[in-house]
Parts: C-alpha cells; structure tokens; sequence
C-alpha cells in the first residue's frame, strides 16, 4: 500500500515526501526522485521531527500498524493516516484510540473505500431523494489459492477484519453504525475455522433495516444494494454505481469520475481529506474511535474473540 499513498501525494502535487521502509531494495527505485528522501531500517529507527501540520502516512505489515503509530505519535506528529485495520482486534484499537486522544493527535483509519466516488454520489443522490430507506450488503470473498503463502494465520483465521470489513466500512457509512442485529454463522474453512456462511439483519443508529450475506464457498463477490422511495442502486463492483427507477426495468450505469484514475481508488481522496480541512468535509474519513465500534461490529457479525 506504500506506494499508493507515494503515488497519491504526487498527484496533490505535495512537493516533499519522506518515506521509511523497512528495505533498502524497495527504496531503490526514489533515490534520485525529486522531492522524495528515503529511509531505510523501519520505523523503529526513525527519529524524524515534523511541522506542526505534517501528515503521517502509516502502511506497515497488519501486525504493527498500531505499534508505528504509536512511535510516530511520541515523535510529534499529530495528523496521522493508519493503513485498516489498525489492528485484528478492537480491543487494541481502542488501546491506541485512547492514547491518541490523551495526545490529542488526529488519528485516522485508512478505510480507502469510504471515500470512493461511487460511495459518494450514492450518498448524495439518497439524500436529495429523502434518504435511504433499507440496505443489504454482501460479504462473500473471492478465495485465491495461494492467500496461505502470501497471508500469515493471524489475518487468516480473521479475514473479516483483515479485508471483508471494506464492505461494513462502506454499507454502514453510508446508513449509520449498526445499533442492534442478530447473525447466524455456519461452516468452517481450514485456515477460517469461525465460519464460511454469515447471514444477519439488523437496524443501524439511523433507524435504517440492514442485512448481510456472505458465502465463502459460494461464487458471490462484494455488493452494496442501497434503496430510497425514488429509486433502487447498486455497486457491484464496489467502484461502479448502478441504479433504477423501474421493478422491471434495468440498472443503468452512473459515471463516477476520479481525481486521479491512475492512483488506487479511494487512495487520493482520503489522502487529501486529511490534508485539508475543507476537502475533509466532504470525504468520508473513519475516525479510530468510529474503527473500534466497526470491528467490534466485524467481530460479532464473523465470530471472532474481541481479545
């Protein structure tokens, strides 16, 4: 992900970066990249002093988002990006949330799918037809063969969190955290043994009806299904918005349109929400404490320990 966020920075045309990788080899290609300095030895080593307003970008392995966080808070900074899920466990985003917040630093989950254009004019176009009225989400991962090599069992063993919990992040953003559901799980796979099947419904703190559905050994993918009184849509994939106005009738396409199409979706805009305070006001950011209450949920809706 360190690159996305490199590749983000350019396009906003932020004219000096610093970046820290744990190898050498991968700083190789900045080197004589204007405006760019590199470090190498990790963020352990880093001793860097920032400007009261610089934007700490954090993209380190899963299990030490929350430890270089914590470094670089003690460092001085004050404004800082964590790459999702800050931690498998809520129970340690909280930790870090509540430190945070005794430092008084803007703590940001890097949920990149909140902000995607798609997402944000389905929220507009709901809102200027007088709200959404139910939603359903689908959580069903598209399994690859060699996740087992390229994934430790930690993330495994809490896959939901470790990836499935975009699609929370994006349906519940859109009508609001959940306030009360109930879920059912079933079945197991070898390196995910709470469960494969997961179905719930609930009602969010908007008062809007929910449900999910996800089937790990089925042929289904990500879906968001949102519905007002005027019309019915769809993000299926997650990038692209379809809607109709018609039970019969066919999803017709929106086009959305990117900042930078050449940048990972979803990437820039959050990047310079937190940049600007005035870009922010119209780009969904997740907040840590809004982290721990969407992974608590995570952790319920999947089967997971909070602990």
């Amino acid at each position: 992900m360190g690159r996305h966020y490199l590749q983000a920075l350019q396009s906003l045309g932020v004219g000096q970066i610093r970046v820290c990788s744990q190898s050498e080899d991968s700083l190789e290609s900045l080197r004589h990249v204007a405006g760019v300095t590199a470090k190498s030895g990790g963020y352990q080593l880093l001793d860097w002093t920032p400007s009261p307003s610089e934007l700490a970008i954090i993209a380190t392995p899963t299990s030490e988002l929350a430890s270089a966080a914590d470094h670089l808070a003690k460092l001085g900074f004050r404004n800082i990006l964590i790459e999702k899920p800050v931690s498998l466990y809520s129970t340690g985003i909280q930790r870090l949330a509540e430190a945070m917040q005794h430092q008084e630093v803007n703590g940001v989950c890097g949920y990149n799918r909140v902000a995607y254009p798609s997402l944000i004019e389905l929220a507009h176009r709901a809102k200027s037809e007088g709200g959404i009225s139910s939603c359903n989400y689908t959580i069903t991962e598209i399994i690859k063969e060699d996740w087992e090599d390229r994934f430790s069992p930690d993330e495994l063993a809490r896959w939901g969190i470790a990836n499935s919990i975009h699609v929370l992040s994006m349906a519940h953003g859109l009508i609001g955290a959940p306030e009360s559901w109930d879920g059912h799980r079933t079945g197991s796979i070898s390196w995910h043994p709470a469960g494969s099947v997961f179905v719930g419904s609930g009602v969010s703190e908007r008062n809007i009806p929910f449900a999910y559905h996800g089937d790990w050994g089925s042929k289904g993918r990500w879906s968001i299904e949102a519905h007002t009184a005027a019309a019915s849509y769809r993000m299926c994939p997650l990038e692209k918005l379809f809607r109709k106005e018609s039970p019969i009738g066919e999803w017709e396409e929106i086009p959305v349109r990117s900042f930078a199409p050449e940048v990972k979706t979803g990437i820039v805009e959050e990047v310079a929400g937190m940049l600007s305070p005035s870009v922010a006001q119209a780009i969904p950011l997740v907040s840590l404490k809004e982290s721990v209450s969407l992974t608590n949920y995570a952790e319920s809706v999947f089967g997971y320990s909070p602990k």
